[in-house]
């Protein structure tokens, strides 16, 4: 029981609710699931090496969801009782039937496989929302006697088709050649472009078995391998290459006429995204593989990407209803084509190997970068492929970027006949004029940096001692530029509640080109908005865990085989010159995200 909770603790504003409201729901959330996995493998007897597998999966889950919202939280008051009904029914089916050869022929190995394969998922939803009950008191289960009720029901089905064939070629295990090709087919694509063909090639050659091998005492392990090959992605909903509608019901003098409007274009051709990806590493393994890792060189060009595209309102379409009314309608569609680039590199190595005390090391790094390639392939008067800025692509720039007005600084009381000019005056915000025409237009925006980090990496250290263990674990990013909603004024609403950060505000005895004025328009410049993009790299040290191991002497009278303690820290600090709140969070508007928290976990490991 957790008492009455006062519905507005902020008597002042009734906007805000009680952030415990959800203490009090009456919730229902319970799941049953039956699955089975099978597998059957027969050895064929006409032809040595031959075997067929098959390989069965089926899952049925039904999902029972229920809650009420009654007027002793501000969701409830409002709507005099709110309830929602969810009964979800799906179901997964996986069919793999796989035929393999294998066979040795002195040094020569072959190994082939063919497949043929079946993923199908159905699923069905049952909804119902109400409001306006007469009490609380039968919760959910008085929702017949609610006022307003709404049923819905959903539906969803997917097949996903793959054909295989394999080669695989070994000879002394000195040189490796693998072929693939594979064709997939998916019911959620247009019906002429439901199936995309992908091949690919691999050969690897292994030089340390090579007899001329020069390094044999410091290299047990050095494989250089090169690889190329199609990729397909799917990654699309059930039906969206199908037009879609929306119901539009109208009320007329004899009561309510069903009607529909268009919601969603269709494209009767979306396809396949495919990505042509070629890679160049090698695998090394350093005294006795006390150092071993490896390196990874690729590029990939992908193209008919899979994009949700704005398109303009007079195609007649309206956006989903959940979307602000001012967000333009969207198509997915098969969309030019973009490149990434990137290195990977691994480690693993063993510092310290003695009797008692033990050193290890595990780290990965990894540098990407994308660009855009071509879009629509309209070209300019100069020859000189568009951009879609609606959309925020541009060729040759990566795919997620910031385009915006560039903040720049403050005006000053020198300034003032300048800033009058544009309609503002000193203390305010001053926006850069990149075309110089001495007016702020849509063409003064410019890029800011890449929205997705470029380079990422993590390292984990391990020292044991005896039977204690400590392991520490840090990773870092860096390579982005994000907006700082933090740092504007007005992040939580009116009157006195603007300020959220202590800023350097500008006023004319501290010209500062920190901050604007605290003023309600200062932070505005021809009617745009000034916003802060700053870059959020980080290092965190993000888990420290030690542990002990009590001695089996110890454990063996108690009838275990181990019992260890441990305790762990997570997220323990954050080194970054980030002024917002968690630089992992890449929209610190949406109220779902949650910086990350410190947490202490105490625990213990038996055997028995």
């Amino acid at each position: 029981q957790y008492g009455n909770l006062t519905v507005f603790p902020w008597p002042d504003n009734i906007i805000v609710g009680n952030p415990l409201q959800s203490l009090l729901y009456d919730d229902l959330d319970k799941s049953y699931q039956i699955l089975t996995n099978n597998y059957a493998i027969v050895d064929l007897p006409f032809i040595k090496g031959l075997s067929y597998r098959l390989n069965t999966g089926f899952r049925s889950r039904f999902t029972d969801r229920a809650q009420y919202r009654g007027r002793n939280t501000q969701d409830g008051l409002a709507a005099l009782g709110d309830a929602s009904i969810d009964n979800v029914v799906s179901n997964n089916t996986v069919v793999e039937n796989i035929l393999s050869f294998n066979r040795e022929f002195g040094s020569h190995t072959i190994f082939a496989t063919g497949l043929y394969s079946y993923e199908g998922y159905n699923g069905r939803t049952n909804s119902m929302d109400a409001t306006n009950f007469p009490n609380d008191f039968l919760s959910w289960y008085g929702i017949a006697q609610a006022a307003v009720v709404a049923p819905s029901i959903s539906y969803s089905k997917t097949a996903l088709i793959s054909q295989m064939l394999r080669l695989n070629y070994n000879y002394a295990s000195r040189y490796l050649l693998t072929l693939t090709i594979r064709r997939d087919g998916y019911s959620g694509f247009g019906e002429d472009s439901k199936w995309g063909t992908f091949p690919s090639a691999a050969l690897g050659w292994n030089i340390a078995k090579e007899s001329f091998f020069p390094l044999k005492t410091i290299f047990n392990t050095l494989k250089i391998r090169a690889s190329y090959g199609l990729n397909g992605n799917q990654a699309i909903g059930a039906y969206e290459s199908l037009p879609k509608f929306s119901v539009a019901n109208m009320s007329t003098n004899s009561g309510t006429v069903i009607g529909y409007k268009p919601s969603k274009m269709g494209i009767a051709d979306l396809g396949w995204e495919s990505s042509a990806t070629f890679n160049l590493g090698f695998d090394f393994g350093i005294l006795a593989d006390r150092i071993s890792g490896n390196l990874n060189w690729y590029l990939t060009n992908t193209s008919d990407l899979l994009l949700a595209r704005s398109i303009s309102v007079n195609h007649g379409i309206t956006p989903n209803t959940h979307l602000p009314s001012w967000t333009h309608p969207a198509v997915t569609e098969n969309i030019g084509e973009t490149r990434n680039t990137g290195i990977e590199f691994v480690v693993d190595s063993r510092n310290v190997v003695t009797g008692k005390f033990q050193w290890s090391t595990s780290a990965n790094f990894s540098y990407n970068k994308n660009k855009i390639i071509s879009l629509y392939g309209i070209k300019d008067e100069n020859g000189k492929e568009i951009d879609d800025i609606s959309n925020g692509w541009f060729i040759g720039q990566p795919i997620r970027v910031n385009y915006d007005y560039v903040w720049d600084g403050v005006w000053q009381l020198n300034e003032a006949a300048q800033a009058a000019t544009y309609g503002t005056q000193p203390g305010y915000l001053k926006l850069k004029d990149v075309t110089g025409d001495g007016k702020l237009t849509s063409d003064d925006r410019q890029i800011i940096g890449r929205l997705d980090p470029n380079f990422l990496w993590g390292m984990t250290n391990i020292f044991t001692y005896s039977n204690f263990t400590l392991s520490v674990f840090i990773h870092g990013v860096s390579g982005s530029t994000i907006r700082n909603y933090l740092m504007n004024d007005d992040v939580q609403g009116a009157e006195v509640r603007y300020n959220t950060l202590k800023k350097n505000w500008w006023t004319p005895t501290n010209p500062t080109n920190d901050w604007v004025a605290n003023a309600l328009l200062a932070n505005n410049m021809s009617g745009f908005s000034g916003r802060i993009y700053e870059k959020p790299d980080f290092v965190r040290l993000k888990d420290v865990s030690l542990g002990y191991d009590l001695p089996k002497g110890l454990i063996s009278k108690m009838g275990l085989t181990r019992l260890k303690v441990y305790i762990t820290g997570r997220n323990l600090a954050t080194f970054t010159k980030w002024t917002g709140m968690d630089p992992d969070l890449t929209d610190e508007e949406a109220q779902q995200r949650i910086p990350m928290q410190k947490q202490y976990v105490f625990g213990l490991t038996l055997g028995f």
